[in-house]
């Protein structure tokens, strides 16, 4: 089963994340992949925490952010599996005289339903109903 709502999240490129250069370090990504998918689920209503594990991520990278541009990224969630889902990620910096969007990385972040044992268990309700 799959979903395709998109859910829109605004950042900027902090120095802090930045190398020597002025350039996003390429790890960094996977925080902005965070920021939207916490927005996405703040939105959704559904809970955030140590019982959502991650287990498989991904990024392509096409072009890169530098410090200060303003980033636009796109969360949606790709599958939905018995235990988990996939969600897919798109970060754009936005170009500030035409607020055209240009890809920088795509990826996802693959994540399953743990108790508190860390052990996998079915996707909660909610879960299922926000996601389809």
């Amino acid at each position: 089963m799959s979903a395709s709502r998109l859910f829109t999240t605004r950042a900027r490129a902090r120095y802090a994340e930045t190398d020597a250069t002025g350039i996003v370090y390429y790890a960094n990504y996977f925080i902005y992949f965070e920021v939207g998918r916490i927005a996405m689920f703040r939105e959704l209503g559904l809970p955030y925490d140590r019982h959502l594990p991650i287990v498989d991520t991904y990024c392509r990278y096409h072009a890169s952010a530098r410090f200060d541009d303003e980033l636009e990224i796109h969360s949606t969630v790709e599958q939905v599996r018995t235990k988990g889902f996939r969600i897919g990620h798109k970060v754009y910096r936005v170009h500030p005289d035409t607020s055209k969007l240009e890809l920088l990385v795509e990826g996802y972040t693959a994540m399953v339903t743990a108790d508190d044992d860390g052990h996998p268990v079915p996707l909660p309700p909610p879960f299922k109903a926000a996601f389809t």
